[in-house]
């Protein structure tokens, strides 16, 4: 996903599939539209014994997913180039490569190389998919139109930044008065509350997992 927010119409379009793909899981319908299809999630320590949100949101939709070691080299220039071979090999092997923690510098390269969909680390909080997650679900619960929201924390992370440009595309000003409210004070554990209280945490992570499923179909689907 670019740095910079998607337009309004394009947002609310994200929403609505990834409503669809929320309403389809929830009564069964959901098919495996990513069938046939191999994701390869780079990970620099070896795999643990529970899969990340990210593999299970593949899975679901029917793809492969392989989690593969991969040591970011990070040194000299003879050293990072062993992952130009690298990465044309990961995509003749692989429909799209996510490269959770590594170098921004690493993750240009092989996005470069591979010549298949890349993430940076799509299920990472400070992914803007998350970003999108949480607007989506105080979008949910905003009684009326012109409804402010409240942020509290460091506005100038990549996630706050992402989810404030997000907000400000689809209408949501700040204010200090808000019934919506984001506090983001306590690192990447961000709460957000409405009109009734605190919002559901399993319909946030519903939100966040649909959302990734919409990222990965948009980008493996249509490249």
């Amino acid at each position: 996903m670019p740095d910079e927010p998607p337009a309004a119409e394009d947002i609310l379009a994200i929403f609505a599939v990834a409503r669809r793909l929320r309403a389809d899981a929830s009564a069964g319908t959901l098919g495996q539209p990513l069938r046939g299809k191999n994701l390869a999630l780079l990970l620099e320590t070896p795999p643990g014994e529970e899969q990340s949100a990210l593999h299970r949101a593949a899975l679901e939709l029917g793809a492969r997913v392989a989690e593969v070691r991969f040591a970011d080299p990070g040194g000299p220039a003879f050293a990072r180039d062993g992952i130009r071979g690298l990465a044309r090999m990961l995509g003749r092997m692989y429909d799209a490569i996510d490269c959770a923690a590594l170098a921004p510098a690493t993750v240009r390269q092989i996005e470069q190389e591979a010549g298949v969909p890349v993430y940076a680390g799509l299920g990472l909080d400070d992914h803007p998919a998350r970003a999108l997650a949480d607007l989506m679900t105080l979008c949910e619960h905003r009684p009326a139109p012109g409804t402010s929201i409240r942020f509290l924390g460091d506005p100038t992370t990549a996630r706050a930044r992402a989810f404030l440009r997000a907000a400000r595309e689809v209408g949501l000003a700040e204010s200090e008065d808000a019934t919506l409210v984001v506090d983001a004070a306590h690192g990447s554990h961000w709460s957000l509350s409405g009109p009734a209280g605190p919002l559901d945490a399993f319909r946030r992570s519903e939100n966040h997992r649909c959302m990734m499923q919409t990222l990965l179909l948009e980008t493996i689907v249509k490249a």
